[in-house]
């Protein structure tokens, strides 16, 4: 999130593990790729545009190989957190294991970092009005 003098002011990493943004419940996109971001790269017929699609399916891929130990990690941290992203308790690691999508194969990975991550987020208009709703009561333009 950027606040009103362009400061980053927050990474939301707990969106990953089981809670939406602030906890609101209206954001739906796998995470945040607004039409401004898509016009920086070009438009999504930029080569830009193309290289970010073929690293998030590289970057999502190699992600899975270590699936386990972000597991581990996870459910070492969710033990007695009173974090808002562990709220689900154990199911918290159970969850973001399903993430990583490890009963794909490599070019069903492919098509669905492609389809569903990068083609749901895409101008998502859930993510227009969480940033509304941000910059509304919080001032901050995330």
């Amino acid at each position: 999130m950027i606040d009103n003098e362009g400061h980053v002011s927050h990474i939301d990493f707990g969106f990953m593990l089981s809670n939406s943004p602030g906890s609101v419940g209206f954001e739906a996109a796998p995470f945040k790729l607004t039409y401004e971001y898509i016009e920086l790269l070009g438009g999504v017929e930029g080569e830009a545009f193309k290289k970010f699609v073929e690293l998030t399916k590289s970057s999502f891929k190699a992600l899975r190989k270590y699936a386990d130990q972000i597991v581990s990690m996870c459910e070492i941290m969710q033990k007695d957190n009173m974090q808002p992203c562990f709220d689900a308790g154990e199911q918290t690691s159970v969850q973001l294991r399903q993430r990583f999508q490890l009963d794909l194969s490599e070019k069903e990975v492919d098509d669905f970092v492609e389809n569903f991550l990068i083609g749901k987020s895409l101008g998502s208009i859930y993510t227009r009005i969480y940033d509304q709703f941000q910059l509304i009561t919080q001032g901050i333009y995330s």
